[in-house]
């Protein structure tokens, strides 16, 4: 599974644990809910019926004691006596057919008459069922609603009603002794809708009425007009579940930022391990580029020198023949065979672009000669299908560099463009001069802000996908043949441009061709170019001593050095050589030795010598030379270091200019 995959499913889990938990909270909340309205639901149902059967056997035994009147006065005390015995009876009274109060368990106003009330004229009008009254107004004495039946005369004529006022206080205390829950409102309607009772009382001119955001359960009393209401207001109900739901979202909604954030540092952990993986690969990528570069380079350098060592040979020789030979054709024979040991030259240091470690001395160089040199000998070996343009090689811009490495770039560049045209084409070759004002990156180096000169290889062959862009440079990566190409030629261009902190950019479409655009920071021009030739004087029988670990090399420099007019003394091995010296060290006024031998290296032998003489001029031969060889015989004194393959003019440079040198010190 790959680290993206990892993430999504982590992202997916975590969103799905906060998911639960917030589902799991919800459906608790809504279970407690159900729960809550359930136990409110049995509760008032519970209350109501038990109103409801207090308040039907108040109202039938009200209606027993009013149905059983008898109109005489005997009838009328035994009544009155009957209702004082109920204890939720506040008062009674007996009335005429005209409404005139006939006898009362209180005290009554002097000449009441009912003659205008409901509670007189509803059961006149109507038959002998028991009528309940709408409740007497607050302040005209006690809270009561009467309840009253009609009396009729033996003759069924309508003779008054008798009349039992029910008291609020006793329905009161009732209801309170009975509520379990102080917050329960319960109401005696009557079927109109008109209340007869309420507890707690309604707040003064409130309308009994039921309400929103109530629940209620609603009771009829069985024979009579009249229901019994309890309802409890839905906050009320509700507000231990609000409390604990309240208590359970804090907690929930704890866990789910605590999920929450775990899921985030779980990601920033997944993310960092990312980032942390790919950086690993990146450097385990770069140190196997390194390790490809370093084992490449120590391939080179061991070529190198080897090969070196056999050019020095073949060169050294070749030179010898060609001072003997005698004709023309054997001169030019010769002629060639040095020609081609320089080709030789050339591709070892090609190979040597390699080495990290190589040692290049870089001085300001003209890049107008050198791409002008490459210019006419590609185009003595172009095709004929293939036309080619210069454009700004007039120009005089100098650069910090090699100019043999130099060349070797602009001649892979051309060379790949020319191989890139198999059926014909334009290949161009063009130097600009520009100014950078902002850092730029392209597909090799940096470029800073400054003055740069740009060598642009233009062609229009078959041109590189992206991807190929990418690998051009890599060793050994050939978009040709493996016969018509090797695959190194970019990776020493790569190599040296990076090394002389150059730049270049790649931008190409298949079918339509490449651009390669070399970019090279500008530097000063010499104060002054020193002279390349100058007098150099034959040799007058110095003794030179040569150290070689190859026999044949040590054979070759001796007859070099006698045609030379040296005196030569030649030794394969550096301790026979450091003991003749310490023998006589005045004996000799210069020497000559090889750096990389066995088992006293070139380096170790010259400190030895300096020991013993100070002043004597040493010149260092190497197959392979690279920065810390530069640095050790800076600090031994070494007074010039050669690079094999030695030419014999080279050699006898060398020789005059140090033997001058150490004579002009000597004076």
């Amino acid at each position: 599974m790959t680290s993206v995959e990892l993430r999504r499913w982590v992202m997916i889990a975590g969103i799905a644990l906060i998911a639960l938990i917030i589902g799991a909270d919800s459906y608790e909340a809504f279970a407690d809910y159900r729960r809550v309205m359930a136990d409110n639901q049995h509760l008032e149902v519970a209350l109501s019926r038990a109103v409801t059967q207090q308040t039907a056997g108040m109202i039938e035994a009200v209606d027993v004691v009013l149905s059983s009147y008898v109109a005489d006065d005997r009838g009328r005390q035994l009544l009155l006596a009957q209702i004082r015995r109920l204890p939720f009876v506040h008062s009674g009274l007996v009335t005429d057919g005209d409404g005139r109060v006939l006898a009362s368990t209180q005290t009554e106003p002097p000449n009441e008459t009912l003659h205008d009330l409901d509670v007189f004229t509803v059961p006149r009008a109507g038959g002998n069922v028991l009528y309940i009254d709408r409740p007497n107004e607050a302040g005209l004495g006690p809270r009561t609603f009467a309840v009253s039946r009609r009396i009729d005369s033996r003759d069924g004529a309508f003779a008054g009603v008798v009349v039992a006022r029910i008291a609020f206080e006793y329905l009161a205390t009732f209801y309170a002794q009975i509520n379990v829950t102080p917050d329960t409102s319960i109401r005696l309607m009557r079927d109109d809708g008109v209340a007869l009772a309420q507890y707690p009382a309604p707040p003064p001119r409130a309308q009994p009425s039921s309400q929103e955001g109530e629940i209620q359960v609603t009771e009829r009393v069985d024979g009579y007009p009249i229901t019994v209401i309890v309802s409890r207001a839905s906050r009320d109900v509700l507000q231990p579940w609000i409390q604990e739901e309240e208590s359970s979202a804090a907690r929930t909604l704890s866990l789910s930022v605590l999920a929450f954030i775990l899921l985030m540092a779980l990601r920033s952990a997944l993310n960092r391990q990312e980032r942390i993986d790919l950086e690993k690969l990146r450097l385990e990528q770069e140190l196997a580029g390194i390790q490809r570069v370093e084992a490449l380079g120590f391939l080179a350098a061991s070529v190198a020198h080897d090969f070196n060592n056999v050019l020095t040979a073949i060169i050294g020789y070749a030179e010898l023949a060609k001072e003997s030979a005698a004709s023309a054709p054997a001169q030019e024979n010769i002629d060639r065979l040095l020609a081609a040991t320089e080709r030789a030259r050339l591709l070892v240091r090609r190979v040597l672009t390699f080495d990290p470690r190589r040692s290049v001395r870089y001085r300001p160089t003209s890049i107008g000669p050198i791409v002008l040199e490459v210019a006419e000998q590609v185009r003595a070996t172009l095709p004929p299908a293939v036309e080619m343009s210069l454009h700004g090689l007039d120009q005089s811009v100098y650069t910090l560099g090699d100019p043999t490495e130099m060349y070797q770039v602009a001649m892979n560049l051309c060379s790949n463009a020319v191989h890139a045209m198999p059926k014909g084409g334009s290949l161009e070759m063009r130097l600009e001069t520009l100014e950078i004002r902002e850092s730029e990156s392209p597909a090799l180096g940096q470029l800073q802000p400054g003055r740069w000169a740009r060598l642009s290889v233009i062609d229009t062959g078959t041109g590189l996908a992206d991807e190929q862009a990418l690998s051009i440079f890599e060793p050994f990566y050939t978009t040709r043949s493996s016969a018509l190409g090797t695959g190194i030629g970019l990776t020493v261009v790569r190599n040296i441009i990076l090394r002389m902190h150059g730049a270049l950019d790649v931008s190409s479409r298949l079918g339509r061709g490449t651009r390669m655009a070399v970019y090279w920071p500008i530097t000063e021009p010499p104060v002054s170019v020193p002279r390349l030739t100058g007098d150099v004087e034959p040799g007058a029988g110095e003794t030179i001593l040569v150290v070689d670990d190859e026999r044949e090399l040590v054979v070759l420099t001796e007859e070099l050095l006698a045609s030379l007019s040296y005196e030569p003394v030649g030794f394969s091995d550096a301790r026979a050589a450091l003991e003749a010296f310490s023998q006589d060290p005045q004996r000799f006024d210069a020497i000559l030795t090889d750096e990389r031998m066995q088992p006293l290296g070139g380096l170790e032998f010259a400190h030895l010598v300096h020991q013993l003489e100070p002043d004597l001029p040493i010149i260092l031969m190497t197959g392979h030379r690279d920065a810390q060889i530069d640095s050790r015989a800076a600090a031994e004194g070494i007074v010039e270091i050669l690079d094999k393959p030695v030419r014999v003019q080279t050699l006898r440079e060398a020789l005059s200019r140090e033997l001058r040198r150490a004579e002009q010190e000597q004076a």
